[in-house]
């Protein structure tokens, strides 16, 4: 749209034109010397829509749901809705669309309007994983487990959906920045998963039902001036299971499920910047309450007592302090975290619990903690093409009722990054750490193991070396190189039953070629070992037994794309990529433990062809061969009296073919 001139563009244009010759007429006006860019209406001007909206449907063609972590979908047709696309895009508002494989068994969707005030936003997203296909022998009614005559097959998987509105509104008034919003999220979880317990006299292996809600609700207002900032906030989250536990006829209850439970949280935050200071600090008060849910089971429990009534009261602070002095730049941080938990202590009946026939009254045993974590670190560069770095942190934890109430973890690291050359970039960084604490003390009210001897690994005194190197190389424009290596020691000394020590190895390499404006080429490979020793005790005393753990994780890819074919509207693609895991246990006395072992192969192709400026069409196949095994996977009926799952391993070719098709707004 052509801007038209005002009465005051007129009046400059008259006084700037000869006075002999003075028109007032437009076409006689002269403005060869006024800059009119700024007069066009950008708001015109501006695209009303931009982005890209597309609908995929095709097929998937396997005999395992596994799949369905991989492609997004289960055996069978499937469609989608893609979209990353912008509606009415001017200054004055907007409209956001952005969706990934809306429609399938895992996808999202989100719609965001946004203006110069106005900030809200509705999405969706369902997400769906999927363990294995199980045997079980028993049933489950709605409330109880029923004994099968037969086994039957039940699907552990569960099934997320998750729906989501947000507002937020913000403007200025007196000079000051101000905003306010909320948002509310319902979250439904469904579905089977496996798990155990004890009603007759060996383990039962189950699959337990799955069907729980959680809404959460946040909200909270800021108010900022030119060098500072402050906000208040409210966090909420509302549990609720459908199942308390699971009951198995005239016995009673045999499991608790995760009972109903409500959390709060009050946060209070600023920031205040002084030249090339910035100074932030947060506080916060939360409770946690469970008290709206009965024992499963009163057999035990105190007269009168039908609930834990549980409450946990939490506090925390936290404080950051930035600041640049003479080309050093230095932070300092402070975070305190403390956990009250006021559930009150009552004497429980022990005589029924399977795995105690002693007859004698245990308390609960509330555990507080409290968490102090603190550091220093400073940056400079000392030269044009070499920076350093250095730092300290520190953490302090008091646990009530704990086999070691406190321990001390304090860790230095340095780290430095030198350009070499113009295309070569390298770094190197290492720390130590080292955790101590109070002195070892198991006892009935702080460990349920029978051996003093043994230490927990994240409470054990621990002597921690890390060192990592990376390399950026660009030998010429079109090529670049990639590496990093990784490794850590843990060592923990003083420990003679449990975890001994751990070694951590690992590398990354990656390479990116563009060999021709239409081709390029990439790769990418790793690798990352993990050994440990741990110790242990036959007889309750001192170590006699020790296995040694090796884990390994391999992967490997390679892929292509070629553009610019059939006058530039065909791009054509392909990946591969292999990956496997495997981990060995070895034992000193007795025979080693069984592998557990996965590997993949995974292949896409695809071809992208521009049937017009806006309309696009995409072709994609891929493919997965996918094995894995677990020597802890027994069949259902293998051995006399132990009643399992089956074996969940998985052995699956799958394919999927999918078709887009795509528009340019």
């Amino acid at each position: 749209m052509k801007a038209q001139l005002s009465m005051t563009a007129l009046a400059i244009l008259s006084v700037m034109a000869p006075a002999q010759g003075a028109s007032f007429a437009l076409s006689q006006a002269n403005t060869q010397s006024l800059d009119t860019s700024s007069w066009a209406c950008k708001r015109c001007d501006a695209p009303q829509a931009s982005g890209t909206i597309g609908l995929s449907a095709g097929a998937v063609q396997s005999n395992d749901d596994h799949v369905a972590n991989r492609f997004g979908a289960r055996d069978g047709a499937v469609a989608g809705v893609n979209a990353n696309a912008t509606l009415n895009g001017d200054e004055e508002g907007r409209l956001d669309l952005n969706a990934d494989q809306l429609g399938m068994s895992s996808g999202y969707g989100q719609a965001r309007y946004r203006d110069n005030h106005l900030d809200a936003q509705f999405d969706y997203a369902k997400l769906r994983t999927v363990d294995a296909t199980a045997q079980t022998q028993y049933g489950f009614d709605g409330r109880n487990l029923v004994a099968l005559d037969q086994p039957i097959d039940v699907d552990l998987e569960q099934r997320r959906e998750r729906t989501g509105l947000g507002l937020a509104y913000q403007d200025v008034m007196a000079g000051l920045n101000w905003r306010t919003y909320a948002r509310y999220d319902h979250e439904s979880k469904t579905g089977f998963k496996s798990s155990s317990t004890s009603f007759i006299k060996s383990p039962v292996n189950i699959a337990a039902p799955v069907d729980t809600t959680t809404q959460t609700f946040n909200a909270g207002a800021e108010l900022g001036g030119e060098q500072w900032h402050t906000a208040v906030s409210y966090q909420g989250s509302l549990f609720e299971n459908s199942y308390d536990g699971l009951y198995n006829g005239e016995r009673g209850a045999v499991q608790a499920l995760a009972p109903n439970n409500e959390a709060h949280l009050v946060a209070l935050s600023g920031q205040y910047r002084m030249g090339k200071t910035r100074l932030t600090g947060r506080l916060t008060q939360g409770w946690l309450y469970q008290n709206d849910t009965d024992f499963v089971d009163p057999l035990g429990a105190p007269n009168g007592i039908t609930n834990a009534n549980g409450e946990v009261r939490t506090q925390g602070a936290n404080l950051r302090l930035t600041s640049a002095l003479s080309g050093v730049r230095l932070a300092a941080k402070y975070d305190y975290s403390d956990r009250d938990n006021r559930t009150p202590v009552f004497a429980y009946d022990q005589s029924l619990s399977i795995d105690s026939l002693s007859g004698t009254a245990r308390m609960n045993t509330p555990l507080d903690i409290t968490r102090h974590r603190y550091g220093l670190d400073a940056s400079t560069r000392l030269s044009q093409r070499v920076a350093l770095e250095a730092g300290y942190q520190g953490e302090r934890t008091e646990r009530s009722h704990s086999v070691r109430e406190t321990t001390e973890d304090n860790t230095v690291w340095a780290r430095t990054r030198v350009s070499a050359m113009d295309n070569l970039e390298l770094g190197l960084k290492a720390s130590y750490g080292q955790r101590d604490g109070s002195r070892y003390q198991a006892s009935e009210a702080t460990s349920s193991e029978d051996n003093t001897l043994l230490r927990k690994y994240y409470l054990a005194d621990r002597d921690r070396t890390e060192l990592s190197f990376d390399a950026s190389y660009s030998p010429f424009a079109a090529l670049s190189l990639d590496a990093t290596v990784r490794y850590a020691k843990d060592d923990y000394s003083e420990s003679e039953i449990g975890l001994l020590d751990a070694d951590d190895l690992s590398y990354d390499l990656s390479a990116n070629y563009r060999v021709t404006e239409a081709l390029n080429l990439h790769a990418f490979a790793g690798q990352q070992w993990i050994e440990s020793n741990q110790a242990g005790s036959q007889s309750f005393a001192s170590a006699d037994w020790t296995y040694r753990i090796e884990d390994q994780f391999d992967y490997a890819g390679v892929g292509a794309s070629y553009g610019g074919l059939m006058d530039d509207r065909l791009t054509v693609g392909a990946d591969y990529q292999y990956t496997e895991s495997s981990s060995d246990t070895q034992v000193s006395e007795g025979q080693p433990y069984g592998d557990y072992f996965q590997w993949a192969h995974s292949v896409r192709a695809y071809a992208d062809y521009a049937v017009s400026t806006r309309t696009s069409v995409r072709l994609d196949y891929r493919y997965e061969r996918y094995y894995d095994t677990d020597y802890a996977d027994v069949a259902s009926d293998s051995i006399p009296g132990l009643i399992t799952l089956g074996d969940l391993g998985h052995n699956y070719n799958a394919h999927l073919l999918m078709l887009t098709l795509t528009y340019s707004l």
